[in-house]
């Protein structure tokens, strides 16, 4: 493990050392800054791949309220369930949808580690930045996490290069040696004559789990009857599933403009492939109760690589990488077409689909915004498939993003293609659905970062994997409410972060807590002159009782069940984080009460979280 995490150390700094070496040469020459290297600010910006918009910056967050936050599953907007221990298997219990174009092989139940090329971030900085973060798990919860950052900018060159490692032993039998490497690189540059740009981007996603498939008596843990945890039974004790990606994309873009400098448009070329490989092993697995769908076969040794590619031509009038723009009145358009192509390996399946698609940003009086974006395949595998978006906000105070709005979201898609068609030593189906039918309206309001919204789901024909684990598609019509809130409060040294949730479903398929929420509480104590901080914290999350999704390791996915309820208990963690200049040190105390109550949690049926956890951390920011 250590000689792992030096590894990785010791790659990342060679890295920094040699673009910095680089960037200090050219410097030398030619530098125009004289800023304290204390405080450089950097800003960063989300970007989308081949629907790209003007940017929105925002200064990134170097508080001390953030340190012990080291995990993206302890984050105060993210509310999901797990499998027990990080870097594993998790989905939001927030209800959302949102489909991108192109072929959909299926959504991995990895949203808040694997990265794609429509969240990555764009950087604006004015020198360098980069951090260090490692974190370690005690008692018998064994965490490692690595997580490195890098962005430069040289010359019209920007660099952003990111690192998240994880390498975790669980408390239970085989639930170790959960290995999580993502990693992402990106690189831009724009000439000085600002007529030709490209961003090049590769993303590797690697996943590599000994699972353990849950307990088999969630009773007899509840009931603490055995003293060590790695004495409970488990469902598939020798299961062993990784899931690795490659993702390389490829934007070149030309803005048009005559010898007087006039902007006619920008045509853009986006190039995307893909390359995933899934391997699930396992033997002398019971098939009753987990895997009842299972033959008399006791040993498994499935594969699946497939390959797709994406090919997308547009026209904009507005240029991409640029902010967005503060005119009181502007009329942005783009508009082009999208070829998405599939191929199978191992089974010579190919899948051809062409998109058309639009979108539009309309500022009118400096107050109102309308957007709105929509797709249509054509023709081939998803022909017929559309979505549609539509937003209107209202600005009551743009300078303090004070603004109330309303949102439509329409999609009408095929089901992913794993619901249709699989192949495996236990698992076979060629199905045809009807296509989904999901519609969204919201009414939200925004001021800074506090924001409220009321959103309804209309849900038609949703296909899902049932607690049989086969592909159902459901005739019921579901009607999804939610409130939502989310306020970041300050007053000096005093802090919190509350994400509150009402959810309400009248399809019993479609299973969401009533109220599920995060509550993040500190103050901060300010020494030495304020050159020492001291933050002691606590955070909570609690939601009501629900039928929350199965797992199911084979295929890498969750299933709906209804025979085991989760939820009705708090999970309270505890944390001490230090501050020296850009130092970060802390320690957080995770899941206090079980010890000291009857009940044990999870969020998951079959897989707990553990009773108790101690985690050290240290978190270094450097400024060039």
């Amino acid at each position: 493990m250590y000689r792992f995490l030096t590894r990785l150390l010791i790659v990342f700094f060679l890295l920094i050392n040699t673009v910095s070496s680089f960037a200090q040469a050219i410097h030398q020459i030619d530098s125009v800054m004289d800023l304290s290297p204390y405080y450089l600010p950097t800003f960063y910006s989300s970007i989308k791949s081949i629907e790209f918009e003007p940017l929105e910056f925002e200064p990134i967050d170097t508080g001390i309220n953030v340190t012990h936050l080291y995990e993206p599953l302890l984050l105060p907007e993210n509310i999901y369930q797990s499998l027990g221990i990080n870097g594993q298997a998790h989905q939001s219990i927030i209800f959302d949808y949102q489909r991108e174009m192109g072929f959909l092989y299926q959504e991995f139940p990895y949203p808040l580690y694997f990265k794609t090329h429509s969240n990555l971030i764009f950087p604006k900085l004015q020198t360098t930045y980069s951090k260090i973060a490692y974190t370690y798990g005690l008692l018998d919860v064994n965490e490692n996490q690595f997580y490195a950052t890098f962005a430069q900018y040289i010359k019209r060159v920007t660099i952003n290069a990111n690192l998240y490692a994880t390498r975790n032993v669980g408390a239970f039998v085989n639930q170790k040696y959960t290995t999580n490497i993502c990693g992402d690189f990106l690189l831009h540059y724009e000439t000085p004559s600002n007529i030709y740009g490209f961003k090049a981007s590769i993303i590797i996603n690697h996943l590599k789990n000994a699972e353990n498939g849950g307990l088999k008596d969630m009773n007899a843990y509840q009931e603490r009857v055995e003293q060590n945890n790695g004495a409970y039974s488990v469902l598939l004790p020798n299961a062993r599933s990784s899931i690795t990606a490659l993702d390389v994309a490829l934007q070149n873009y030309i803005n048009i403009k005559n010898k007087n400098n006039r902007y006619f448009g920008t045509f853009t070329y986006d190039f995307q492939c893909n390359q995933t490989t899934l391997t699930y092993n396992d033997k002398d697995f019971d098939t009753i109760p987990y895997y009842e769908c299972y033959d008399t076969l006791r040993v498994t040794n499935d594969s699946t690589r497939f390959f797709t590619l994406t090919n997308a031509f547009q026209w904009s009038n507005f240029m991409p990488y640029k902010e967005m723009s503060n005119k009181n009145n502007f009329f942005h358009i783009a508009g082009g077409i999208l070829h998405s192509y599939a191929d199978f390996k191992y089974t010579n399946a190919t899948f051809n689909s062409l998109y058309l698609f639009a979108r539009t940003h309309i500022r009118l009086f400096r107050l109102m915004d309308i957007t709105a974006k929509i797709s249509y395949a054509i023709y081939g595998y998803a022909e017929n498939d559309a979505s549609a978006n539509v937003a209107i906000s209202w600005s009551l105070n743009r300078e303090k993003d004070h603004n109330i709005g309303l949102n439509a979201n329409f999609y009408r898609n095929a089901p992913e293609y794993i619901m249709q068609h699989v192949t495996s030593n236990h698992f076979r189906w060629d199905t045809t659905f009807a296509k989904q039918n999901i519609v969204q309206l919201k009414a939200f309001w925004n001021y800074k970062k506090y924001n409220c919204a009321l959103s309804y789901y209309y849900i038609n024909k949703l296909v899902y994997l049932s607690e049989e684990l086969r592909p159902i598609q459901d005739l019921n019509i579901g009607n999804l409410i939610q409130i939502s809130t989310f306020i970041p409060y300050r007053y000096k040294n005093f802090g919190s972060i509350a994400n509150l949730n009402l959810q309400y479903c009248n399809n019993d398929v479609i299973n969401v807590p009533l109220f599920a929420g995060k509550l993040s509480v500190y103050y901060i104590f300010e020494l030495l002159k304020k050159r020492l901080k001291i933050l002691i914290g606590t955070d909570l999350m609690y939601n009501t009782s629900y039928y929350a999704d199965g797992y199911l390791p084979a295929l890498h996915t969750f299933h709906f069940q209804n025979s085991q309820s989760v939820g009705n208990f708090v999970f309270w963690d505890l944390n001490v984080t230090f501050q020296i200049d850009r130092i970060n040190f802390f320690f957080r105390t995770g899941n206090l009460l079980p010890p000291f109550m009857y009940y044990r949690n999870f969020t998951t049926p079959n897989y707990p979280v553990k009773d108790y956890l101690i985690n050290l951390g240290i978190t270094w920011k450097f400024f060039d």
